[in-house]
């Protein structure tokens, strides 16, 4: 006869049994879900490190640069610090730059701008130009286009290039503008050329539209090339400081200038020689201001030449410049709404050139209609003779004239425009290039 409390006793150990397997079975289920949440959280941890270092990757390379305030600075340095570990950091560009930093295959990048410090082209300018005389220039190679062919940039304007008509002024010769290549004795940069028998020239091509190389002694608006840029959206305050015109106090109280203010015209150049040191290179001066050959442009020029170049900033009167050497300058004339003409009389009289410039004779383009009243009384800026700045013109003169009276090569320097402008090249990210979700 079999006991029925023993089979009782079997089953209640065999559902214990069970259910000490099946809570086994849920608590290594468990511990499965809980060493992969545990996994994948130190993952994150180190995908977080990883990306929290490259983004420090990014304000180191930014700092140095914004130190140094110059975009093309060594930031390899950023690569071989400890606290970083960086498998790369990469600066991209032209401006805007794409800024990449490579930590543990996490990649992070943003953009950045820099604003100023920026001059493109022999001679810039938001005035009207007028020509009178044969100019060839040497110009700024511009963008690469491959095999030694450069998007040449000879000169950028705001509103109306004039070109003088010799033969109805009553005058021998031609007047035009034109490329002279990149055959010039200096380069344009450092080791532009690799070596002596390298050849470098602008694009040319059919179409006056699709080629970068005016010809010489040019006329016609019609024939000039890509080279001479006709740009509605001009700022060239903006673009050499990084900041709007209005704010130009700043610029000029910044620091970098040293703000003079000349009496008599004649003796700028004298003016500017003696306030020039190896610590003072940027002169801003206020007032009219005439440079021509002489004891005081000789010394102003040896000048320019032991310090490697200087910055001459004209803010609020006429400028002129006359004789026949080069400068070691970069050239910014500052309008900023002067006006030459006024009640009791023109200005241009009492620089004693004054018959020159106002003479109706003066102002009888190939092309266009002006009124020579007008035009006229409108000229904020004068050359003649054979000057020329190494640094070229950056001529800031909405509504206004400048009026070059001469024949004369004009050359691009880059080494000395990039360093002279070097202290207003501002590097900012920009707004958007990155999220910081």
């Amino acid at each position: 006869m079999i006991n029925k409390y023993r089979q009782s006793g079997m089953a209640t150990l065999l559902i214990t049994s069970v259910l000490l397997i099946v809570a086994l079975l849920l608590s290594l289920a468990s511990y499965k879900n809980l060493f992969y949440q545990i996994k994948r959280t130190q993952n994150e941890v180190v995908a977080r490190q990883s990306h929290w270092l490259a983004e420090g990757g990014l304000e180191c390379g930014f700092t140095i640069i914004s130190n140094e305030q110059d975009a093309t600075a060594d930031i390899s340095n950023c690569k071989t610090m400890t606290d970083y570990k960086l498998d790369n950091l990469i600066l991209s560009g032209p401006n805007p730059y794409l800024l990449t930093s490579v930590s543990s295959n996490r990649k992070v990048f943003k953009t950045m701008e820099v604003k100023g410090g920026e001059s493109s082209g022999v001679v810039k300018s938001s005035a009207d130009l007028y020509f009178n005389g044969d100019y060839r220039f040497f110009p700024h190679p511009g963008k690469s286009l491959g095999s030694n062919k450069w998007e040449c940039v000879l000169l950028r304007y705001l509103n109306g290039v004039f070109i003088h008509d010799n033969a109805a002024a009553g005058m021998t010769g031609t007047s035009g503008i034109g490329s002279n290549d990149l055959n010039y004795h200096n380069s344009p940069y450092d080791d532009f050329y690799s070596d002596s028998t390298e050849v470098h020239t602008c694009q040319t091509a059919t179409l006056p539209s699709d080629g970068y190389k005016t010809p010489i002694s040019t006329q016609s608006i019609s024939n000039f090339n890509a080279d001479i840029i006709d740009e509605s959206t001009m700022d060239l305050f903006k673009e050499t400081f990084g900041v709007p015109s209005s704010e130009w106090m700043s610029i000029r109280d910044g620091g970098v200038f040293t703000p003079i203010t000349i009496v008599d015209p004649t003796e700028c150049a004298q003016e500017i020689e003696t306030v020039l040191t190896s610590d003072t290179r940027y002169v801003w001066v206020t007032g009219n201001c005439s440079i021509e050959s002489g004891a005081g442009f000789t010394d102003l020029k040896s000048k320019a030449d032991t310090l490697g170049g200087i910055f001459i900033l004209v803010h609020k009167g006429l400028l002129s410049f006359g004789g026949s050497s080069e400068l070691n300058a970069v050239v910014y004339h500052f309008n900023d709404g002067y006006s030459a003409n006024k009640a009791t009389g023109n200005d241009w009289s009492s620089l004693g050139i004054g018959t020159t410039v106002l003479s109706d004779t003066m102002y009888v383009p190939v092309e266009g209609t002006v009124t020579p009243a007008t035009m006229k009384n409108n000229v904020v800026f004068y050359m003649y003779g054979a000057f020329v700045p190494s640094g070229g013109f950056i001529l800031d003169a909405e509504n206004k004239v400048s009026y070059f009276n001469s024949s004369v090569n004009m050359s691009f320097d880059g080494e000395l425009i990039s360093e002279l402008l070097t202290p207003f090249a501002k590097p900012k990210w920009v707004k958007g290039s990155w999220n910081d979700l």
